[in-house]
């Protein structure tokens, strides 16, 4: 009975172990992709004009650099470009069942060449201001737009596409009123049209893999 209860136990502590050595490793240029917990009036625009991976309505993305065994994300999110904690960066997102609504793509090796450069040149664009009516060639940069430029093919175009954005509610085809308040108080036309990048779109892109779930 005692050789049998050793037995099992040993089992036991193998299995925890097995699933220790499982446990997921994040890679410097991982890109996380969030489904933000606070409810804005602008994170529900960002959800209700896009669509994500799996349906999840994401609403930002960052670039995950380690740097002596820390892990930070890289991202433009309000009101700078910044390099934040990823604890931190796991907090701003929904949980579910106490979890953080958070996924992580990971290129495809015929682009991780591209890694360190993007790196380079997103940390070269710390501390711009955040791009609140997504223009391009302005300066200003949000989350997903950083990422288009930084990640470039061996001949210096983007790995990921911009296409024309639109505003308009994917419910309903009318332009969503948060939308039209959001440009009004920035008094700029809405730039429905204007080539741009989203998260969900990027979620969906053939460039990347899912590769893990927080939640």
């Amino acid at each position: 009975m005692i050789r049998r209860l050793l037995w099992i136990t040993w089992l036991l502590a193998l299995s925890v172990t097995l699933y220790a050595q499982k446990t997921f490793e994040l890679k410097t240029g991982d890109i996380l992709f969030q489904t933000n917990k606070a409810q804005t009036s602008f994170v529900k625009a960002i959800e209700n004009v896009t669509t994500s991976a799996d349906d999840l309505n994401f609403s930002h993305v960052g670039v995950v650099v380690i740097e002596e065994g820390e892990i930070f994300v890289l991202e433009a999110t309000m009101p700078v470009v910044c390099k934040t904690p990823l604890e931190k960066y796991l907090k701003q997102a929904k949980l579910v069942n106490g979890k953080p609504l958070v996924v992580v793509g990971r290129l495809k090796p015929r682009f991780r060449k591209s890694i360190p450069k993007a790196i380079e040149i997103m940390k070269s664009l710390l501390g711009k201001p955040y791009d609140y009516v997504f223009l391009p060639d302005n300066d200003d940069y949000y989350c997903s737009e950083i990422i288009y430029l930084a990640f470039l093919r061996r001949n210096g175009k983007p790995i990921f596409k911009a296409s024309p954005m639109s505003f308009k509610d994917k419910r309903t085809g009318e332009t969503s009123p948060l939308w039209v308040k959001h440009f009004e108080r920035h008094k700029t036309p809405i730039p429905e049209g204007v080539p741009g990048t989203s998260p969900g779109e990027m979620s969906r892109s053939k460039a990347i893999k899912l590769v893990h779930h927080f939640f």
